[in-house]
């Protein structure tokens, strides 16, 4: 009962505030906010759908560096990077693995460009806002994802006046985040430069090695060139380039107690470990025990003509990533001759052409009609050395999965303005994608005992497989009425697909296993936004439920059996019908001349559909993995189960107060987020709470301020595993754990000009 008490506190302290607000909002008007969520500039509160918007000043209020800290800020949306090459993300409660090789259920976006979602998990800087579009992106969306998209817009330069900034940030990890940006226009009210970089380096949560004292950390180092144009009074150019490079040594958490078997530990040196311990046991690689190097570019183009009444937009972007990362899977082995050396790169470029014909202020009906091309090559390997003690000791296995996908779609969206009250949109998108892949395993650089180096052990995908073309239709029709000036209801029906593929893994399994099939679902809405107390308070909400056919998701630690009949242990993705329900609540308020109080509450529900088998691990009665005669893996039924992790309730709430003290003013700001109970049927996690705290003075130019991430140090799991890892088919004891980081405190200062 406790999280719903939690939950009752929050939604008291924003109704309380909203009813203390009403007799005295005077002047205290919201700004408004502007956004390009259906390719226009539209105000959030026009749209009928569900839109979160963060501000550039609200990132650095709340120190937002990476793209994991706006989980915070807004309920319903969960980010996780667990490694320095993957990131997942998680929006009304659809949930998605990076691991799964499956299109992202978010998508995302950098100045309006598609762009691959491990670019996006890392360093924010200098940007102007972030939008989180919730639900199906069926119409304008390059890439149709079910559970919505996030578009990153950066700092456009400012075309009458130099300015710039510089910021500094110091942490009690080792941590330091410098940040400049400076914007200069080279012909006033025409061309402008603005350039922006980041330095950030820390340890991370501290997480330590046991066996060799090594200690995560993170070192980034980006910068960024944008120039605005304008030739001439109707024609516009953005263009943006930023190159990123991170090195980033991880650690994973274990806990448990070591089994004390000789062959994982011949020193007995392995102690038991808590969670909280925050503390990895591992030889690892030349006393390293997971690091990856990564570089990406992201580059956007943006061209808007005004002609006759008509605006033509065209957006082309541009993205490289090139990570190679190098890590120990041994994890709970003090044993030199058991490191399992685990290689693996992942190197892709994407580029993508959308051009948009749309009217502009049309009485009766506004129109949009475009087409969208996308081209990708990606190249993914993982080279498994041979563990010493192994009969191919010396020797290694490399799996390789090079593919080249094409996508093109065309696409309409159109507004009926039937009266002052009722406007209808109706969205409709073809696409047709095509993937030429391959996947196979190869002997190693140096061969192995069999095999020479590059000899063909194993082709994975067979040749009827290795080509994917598949084609939809999704689109949206919504319906808003406009109850008054202060209050807009709507309702919305969107689709949404992801295409099929291939589950890739670290190495080689049974065929029928790896592939999956395309998703498609539909998604019901209805919702209100209203801006009341004369523009003092913005108040949104909705409900909705999505409904999904052959949903993709992820099944963890499966035991797999290959055709030789040996017993492989690997995740892989699969297919199954499923239902998610829920609503969202969004609340901004200016209390008084000096009070800010903002806050989101959200509750989502997902479960499997009746009749719904999935993979699953199932024994005998002595502990044996047991299958179905002619079956790679055993199937269990999952209907009402849930569909993975995702809490119940999430609600972040943040306020302000501030008082002049001549020409300074100072201020206290406090952050709140609560995330529910967990029961994705591995292992349960209780609700937690996360409180950060803010204090400091700040005038015209500069700023100083006191902060403390998780302020009470809350110990929580974000998730961990039900199972021991295994090393060499020997169990460790250990199972592997992701507690929330613990507190951090620091001192953040800047100036402006």
């Amino acid at each position: 009962m406790g999280h719903h008490r939690n939950i009752s506190a929050l939604t008291s302290a924003m109704c309380l505030a909203l009813w203390g607000t009403v007799g005295s909002a005077q002047s205290l008007v919201l700004e408004e906010v502007v956004v390009t969520a259906q390719k226009r500039l539209e105000s959030v509160q026009d749209i009928p759908a569900t839109v979160n918007v963060i501000s550039g000043d609200t990132l650095k209020d709340f120190n937002v560096f990476n793209f994991t800290d706006l989980e915070a800020l807004t309920a319903g949306l969960q980010i996780d990077s667990f490694t320095g090459r993957s990131g997942r993300m998680t929006l009304r409660g659809i949930t998605y693995n990076p691991n799964s090789a499956a299109e992202a259920s978010v998508t995302t976006y950098w100045n309006q460009a598609i762009v691959d979602s491990n670019a996006i998990y890392q360093q924010l800087f200098d940007l102007q806002r972030i939008e989180v579009l919730r639900g199906p992106q069926g119409t304008l969306a390059g890439r149709t994802s079910p559970a919505g998209a996030i578009n990153i817009h950066t700092a456009r330069p400012n075309l009458d006046e130099l300015e710039g900034e510089v910021r500094v940030t110091l942490a009690d990890n080792d941590g330091i985040n410098t940040q400049l940006a400076v914007s200069v226009p080279l012909v006033p009210g025409r061309l402008a430069v603005r350039l922006a970089g980041v330095f950030d380096d820390s340890e991370l949560d501290e997480l330590t090695n046991e066996l060799t004292g090594e200690v995560s950390g993170s070192e980034t180092t980006a910068g960024r060139i944008s120039l605005s144009w304008l030739p001439t009074d109707r024609l516009t150019v953005d263009f943006a380039a930023q190159y990123l490079e991170r090195d980033f040594d991880d650690l994973g958490v274990l806990a448990g107690v070591p089994t004390g078997d000789p062959r994982l530990d011949p020193e007995g040196v392995l102690v038991p470990l808590d969670p909280y311990d925050r503390r990895d046991a591992r030889v690892g690689i030349d006393g390293v025990s997971d690091n990856t190097d990564s570089d990406y570019l992201n580059t956007s183009l943006v061209l808007n003509w005004e002609l006759g009444g008509h605006t033509i937009t065209a957006v082309t972007g541009y993205h490289e990533t090139d990570s190679l990362r190098e890590f120990d899977q041994a994890q709970g082995s003090a044993n030199p001759d058991n490191a399992a050396r685990r290689i693996a790169t992942d190197d892709r470029t994407d580029w993508s052409q959308e051009l948009r014909f749309a009217s502009d202020g049309g009485e009766i009906w506004d129109y949009m009609v475009g087409a969208y091309y996308e081209h990708s090559d990606i190249f993914f390997s993982q080279e498994n050395v041979q563990i010493p003690i192994s009969p191919l000791a010396g020797g290694s296995t490399v799996l390789l999965f090079p593919a080249e996908a094409e996508r093109w779609g065309l696409f309409t969206h159109n507004q009926f303005y039937l009266s002052d009250q009722w406007t209808v949109q109706v969205g409709l998108r073809y696409q047709e994608i095509r993937t030429d892949r391959e996947m196979s395993l190869v002997a190693g650089p140096n061969g192995i005992s069999v095999a020479p180096p590059g000899f063909l052990l194993e082709q994975v995908i067979s040749a009827a497989n290795q080509r994917y073309d598949d084609d939809a239709f999704t689109g949206q029709l919504a319906v808003e009425y406009a109850l008054d000036d202060k209050i807009n209801l709507y309702g919305v029906v969107s689709t949404g697909w992801r295409p099929g593929g291939v589950t890739v893994t670290g190495s080689a399994l049974p065929e029928d296993v790896l592939l999956f099939d395309p998703e498609d679902s539909v998604s019901y809405e209805l919702g209100f936004k209203s801006t009341l107390a004369d523009g003092a308070i913005r108040l949104n909400g909705a409900v909705y439920f999505h409904d999904f056919d052959d949903y993709i998701s992820r099944e963890n630690a499966l035991n797999i059996r290959n055709p030789d009949g040996s017993i492989d242990r690997s995740g892989i993705t699969t297919n199954g019908d499923a239902e998610v329900w829920g609503a969202e609540l969004e609340l901004s308020a200016n209390l008084t001349a000096n009070w800010y109080l903002g806050g989101s509450l959200s509750y989502s529900e997902g479960e499997y559909a009746d009749g719904t088998a999935l993979p699953c691990n199932q024994f005998d009665d002595n502990g044996a993995p047991v299958f179905p005669e002619g079956e790679s893996v055993s199937l269990c039924d999952e209907s009402s189960n849930q569909l993975g992790r995702a809490p119940d309730w999430s609600a972040s709430v943040n306020s302000e107060y501030r008082r002049n003290f001549g020409n300074l003013e100072g201020y206290g700001r406090v952050l709140l987020a609560y995330t529910g109970n967990q029961n994705s049927g591995e292992v349960p996690l209780d609700a937690y709470n996360t409180l950060d705290a803010y204090l400091g003075v700040r005038s015209d130019r500069w700023h100083v301020e006191l902060f403390a991430r998780n302020l009470l140090d809350e110990e929580a799991l974000i998730t961990a595993t039900p199972a021991t890892a295994v090393v060499r088919r020997q169990p460790t004891g250990y199972a592997n754990q992701f507690p929330i980081p613990s507190r951090r405190i620091g001192v953040s200062a800047s100036y402006n000009w």
